[in-house]
């Protein structure tokens, strides 16, 4: 067999329609070359290795089951390559024709080249500075977390890391080139090895490219052909996870070659960058995702103070020092409540520019606040007040809405897709979603950001061949709804049933998204809704109450208020007993909601009623780890395998007092979803009284 003139090495993580675009456009590329492509693929979430194999069969696809991270991964295909020079490039890339016979041919006419890199833009047809640099140490991560780097991009000593100050369409010798696109002799690799596989992700293209350097090879910039890298900057800046593993693998390439004195002064250096940058991200990120109610907090506040400067005006004059020293305290009661009328109504976050909730939350607020001033007479000289903010703050905030969705609504801008749009994706059969995702498209309501959609079967391509996407099946929903920032799911229930549905949203523990159901025929949905119709296309909102959020409060607020007596009066009763059995603690496995086992004092003959035993147990309920009502712990109750929904296991619950009714786990599904869908403190309260008062059999 011949030897192939380029290996490529591609690593791909859930950009399938990326490495697909990346294929096609090396298969121009690469005429008259001979090559061979190797695709490790990062246990995917999306289909990729399906679809490369049905729509790719020529390449070589190492599929892994876990995510091996970018510089293992790369090793696995290195292990088996044969070309003369191996290229490893991004699956978010895509190559002009011209760009590997313009690499081979410099290769051909500079020998001393041990490895290089071409000339890379940004999508939006930038230079991206990043395609060659530096080797970093202490003093330019100093620049760099300091901001002179781009201050002074043209000065050899702040802008050293990603030389800004070379001429980008230039060719010379540079210390170190990006990861996405490295072109490498074979020989360089046999002598240097790959990559340095205690780096997980981000600083392993540095490291090799410090040992090609110190092996005495010469890496270069080569701006006579370029490639596009879709490199997903916005996603990463915006991402407090990408700071701490990017901080994290500076930090390790650091201890690698620099231990000693500056490694101390540069660990604090990675500390406080994490920090500072940790901050600035999560602040941008709670400033866009929360403006909507920080805005009508602004407006709620200022609306109520200037109705005191008007009304005190009129009065006996207004002077700053007694508003700041009696009337503000109106300001913090209207903010607290308007909050919680708000949060009640569910204005935030799923209906955060309806018009009818903000409304409501307006109304609720200023008549709790004029209660007060009449049943209270400290504040009494309020009621004018409450009256005139009554009347244009629920104005204001309507006004806001109005205009700025009239501004940005179709304009695709980016903060009008983040503000109006849900970003939205559609779960169901391939026929069914079909016809679902066409109605919404035609419709073309901006508040419906379709990302994809994610299927119970396979289907046989016609989705594709539709030109819609596919984000990958519904086993993966709960990683596909987090890698794609999702705020919407619609259910199509044509192959779906309730059950299901209800179960797959309470398993992913997700109560900040919104849940629809587009059903299949008029059926009666279960539980409160309401419908919104595509033409004759009717979409049911479904909801369990266990995840509102005014629920999931008032239920911990429940639990504290009524276990915290209880723990104190067991705690004289139970304490010399805890200390006087200490050695005879036995472990108990219970799980949280988040799988995690608890140990716990075993008792078999009398579990809950032993007063140690509910004297841990309460505790527990104290420390959040455990709820008066809730699922099933193990060994209790019910004899079936604990279940996989996210609530919290109790000390008593539905499942618990009915376990006589349970002969089959699909009885014991039943009761979980009736739970999941109706809690309230009502049913929570009826739950605990009947645990107290009628007598349960032993478990």
């Amino acid at each position: 067999m011949e030897r192939p003139r380029i290996s490529f090495v591609i690593v791909n993580y859930n950009v399938k329609e990326y490495l697909a675009q990346l294929l096609q456009s090396m298969s121009r590329a690469l005429e008259g070359i001979s090559h061979e492509i190797l695709v490790v693929d990062n246990a995917s979430v999306d289909g990729s290795v399906a679809h490369i194999r049905e729509h790719f069969p020529e390449v070589r696809l190492i599929a892994s089951e876990e995510n091996l991270g970018f510089g293992k991964a790369n090793n696995l295909a290195l292990e088996q390559v044969n070309g003369e020079f191996v290229v490893m490039i991004n699956p978010d890339v895509v190559v002009q024709e011209d760009t590997f016979t313009n690499l081979l041919a410099f290769f051909e006419e500079t020998p001393e080249a041990g490895a290089a890199t071409c000339k890379i833009i940004n999508p939006d047809g930038s230079f991206s500075v990043d395609c060659r640099h530096s080797i970093p140490t202490p003093a330019m991560a100093l620049w760099k977390v300091l901001g002179l780097a781009k201050i002074f991009p043209k000065s050899k000593t702040f802008a050293a890391y990603n030389l800004t100050y070379l001429d980008e369409n230039e060719s010379y010798a540079v210390p170190a080139i990006s990861g996405c696109f490295m072109m490498l002799r074979r020989e360089v690799l046999e002598h240097t090895g790959g990559f340095d596989e205690r780096f997980f992700m981000y600083c392993e293209d540095i490291d090799l490219c410090h040992r090609i350097n110190e092996a005495g090879f010469n890496i270069w910039y080569v701006p006579t052909t370029q490639i596009i890298h879709y490199k997903g900057e916005s996603t990463k800046k915006n991402n407090v996870d990408y700071v701490v593993t990017f901080n994290k693998a500076l930090y390790q390439f650091f201890e690698k070659y620099y231990a000693g004195g500056s490694l101390f002064i540069f660990r604090w250096l990675i500390v406080a960058g994490i920090i500072t940058r940790g901050v600035v991200i999560y602040a941008r990120n709670f400033l866009r995702e929360n403006f909507p109610l920080i805005l009508d907090t602004i407006i709620l506040n200022a609306m109520v103070m200037g109705s005191f400067i008007l009304r005190l005006s009129l009065k006996d004059g207004f002077l700053w020092e007694n508003y700041f020293h009696q009337y503000w305290v109106i300001n913090l009661i209207s903010t607290l409540i308007f909050w919680g009328a708000a949060y009640y109504a569910e204005v935030y976050p799923h209906h955060r520019l309806s018009i009818q909730g903000i409304i409501k939350a307006n109304l609720w607020t200023f008549l709790l606040l004029a209660s007060l001033t009449f049943f209270l007479k400290q504040f009494a000289f309020s009621r004018m007040v409450v009256l005139i903010a009554a009347f244009i703050s629920p104005l204001a905030m309507i006004a806001w809405r109005s205009l700025l969705k009239r501004r940005y609504q179709g304009d695709g801008s980016v903060w009008g897709r983040d503000l109006f749009s849900k970003p939205t994706i559609l779960v169901g059969d391939a026929g069914s979603v079909a016809t679902l995702y066409r109605k919404i498209r035609e419709k073309r309501d901006f508040s419906y950001d379709l990302l994809g959609v994610v299927t119970v079967n396979a289907g046989d391509g016609e989705l594709e061949k539709l030109q819609i996407p596919v984000l990958g099946d519904l086993e993966n929903l709960d990683q596909l709804i987090l890698m794609h920032r999702a705020r919407q799911v619609i259910f199509s229930s044509e192959l779906l049933s309730y059950e299901k549905i209800l179960r797959t949203m309470s398993q992913m523990g997700m109560p900040q998204l919104e849940y629809k159901i587009a059903p299949s025929n008029q059926e009666v949905m279960i539980g409160k809704s309401s419908i919104e119709r595509l033409d004759d296309y009717p979409l049911v909102d479904v909801e369990y109450a266990i995840g509102k959020p005014f629920n999931r409060v008032s239920k911990r607020v429940t639990d504290v208020l009524l276990a915290l007596p209880m723990w104190l009066v067991l705690l004289p009763l139970a304490g010399p007993f805890l200390l006087a059995r200490v050695r005879k603690l036995a472990a108990w496995e219970i799980f949280d909601r988040r799988g995690k086992a608890m140990v716990l004092w075993r008792d078999p003959a009398r579990r809950l009623r032993h007063p140690l035993n509910l004297f841990l147990l309460i505790g527990a309920v104290l420390r959040g780890k455990l709820s008066l009502v809730g699922a099933p712990m193990l060994g209790i109750a019910t004899g079936f395998s604990p279940s996989n929904y996210w609530y919290q296991p109790g000390l008593t619950g539905l499942v618990q007092i009915n376990r006589r009714k349970i002969l089959a786990p699909d009885d014991l599904e039943k009761y979980h979803l009736f739970y999941l869908k109706n809690q309230s403190l009502l049913l929570d309260g009826e739950i605990l009284l009947k645990s107290v008062f009628v007598r349960q059999p032993a478990s």
